[in-house]
């Protein structure tokens, strides 16, 4: 790699830096958290209604107990997700507050795109699957 080359992994790093900050915008101007994101996300993706444990256990590491139930009371609160007969599930408000966020994340990528033609990102999309695999990932 020659010194003029560019460093493709800082860029990357910094357009996930940019996604993420854009994503919590998106966030807060739903005065919601990724942590709520991703519990709304369990209970809907849900066919069925869950148990505390077994939404607990669908949660990624490193969410502890305290964490989950002050997400779960701010989506009760927030009308999002509702208590029945000890199971819990999403409402369809906590639905369409979920579709809501996803359009914001095409929105976001969407917007990251503008002005970039389908054959540079098709390239973009090769050349960063190729770095993928050199590095056994």
């Amino acid at each position: 790699m020659s010194d003029d080359a560019p460093r493709l992994d800082i860029l990357v790093r910094m357009l996930t830096h940019a996604f993420d900050l854009a994503f919590d915008e998106a966030l807060a101007d739903r005065s919601s958290t990724r942590v709520e994101f991703v519990m709304l996300s369990r209970l809907a993706e849900s066919a069925d209604p869950l148990t505390w444990e077994m939404l607990e256990g669908s949660m990624p590491v490193g969410y502890g107990p305290g964490l989950l139930t002050e997400t779960w009371n701010a989506l009760v609160v927030a009308g999002w997700a509702d208590e029945v007969d000890g199971l819990r599930v999403a409402t369809q408000g906590g639905r369409d507050a979920l579709d809501e966020l996803h359009a914001a994340i095409d929105g976001i990528a969407t917007e990251a795109v503008q002005g970039t033609d389908a054959h540079d990102l098709e390239v973009t999309a090769e050349v960063l699957r190729r770095m993928l695999d050199n590095l056994g990932d």
